[in-house]
């Protein structure tokens, strides 16, 4: 038996400007909301079941969008599927830290660095596997499609559990909010 998993990310948000964004529960602008719509219309022929999203705001916005296609399906929230915590540099100008700090780049993208009060993208990963590993047993058991809305970090968590990529790898990945991907996952009929 063959299942879908689809996954996408939020898009822009209501901010003057480019902040580390984080844990911060803004909501999506206008463009964030567009670019949720497209990945609906680009997701509205195939069949999801069930969507699971972060308790984030912008992530249940463009789950919304996307699910709207698919009246039937069931949405769920995970605070699991958060986007990467920021810590003490949440709401701040990416561009005043890249003025001031020689690490930018490793804050920004490196796969081990500790932000104080946040986490690393290790620890993102840390935190999206088990429920990696929940859901692909519960689409098993359930025998469904699903869609995942995360975000920039959260997905390339899961990007990293699904296609065993290498953290260097990982830390270079960009994802456009209006494309998806898609896994296909075989389970064997005598499991059922």
């Amino acid at each position: 038996m063959e299942l879908a998993l689809y996954v996408f990310r939020t898009g822009k948000i209501k901010s003057k400007n480019n902040i580390f964004l984080g844990w911060l529960n803004l909501p999506l602008n206008k463009k964030g909301m567009i670019e949720a719509d497209k990945v609906g219309k680009k997701l509205m022929k195939e069949e999801i079941d069930v969507g699971f999203c972060s308790d984030q705001l912008r992530g249940k916005q463009a789950l919304v969008e996307v699910l709207k296609y698919h009246k039937n399906a069931k949405a769920i929230v995970d605070h699991r599927l958060r986007e990467r915590n920021y810590g003490i540099f949440s709401g701040k100008e990416k561009e005043l830290f890249k003025k001031y700090f020689s690490n930018y780049p490793e804050i920004h993208r490196g796969y081990k660095t500790n932000i104080p009060k946040g986490e690393s993208l290790e620890e993102v990963t840390k935190r999206v596997s088990p429920f990696l590993k929940e859901l692909i047993k519960f689409m098993q058991d359930e025998k469904v499609n699903v869609a995942i809305c995360a975000h920039t970090n959260s997905m390339r968590a899961i990007e990293e559990y699904m296609e065993d990529l290498h953290e260097d790898e990982l830390v270079v990945i960009e994802n456009s909010p209006s494309n998806y991907k898609k896994y296909v996952l075989k389970f064997d009929l005598t499991d059922f």
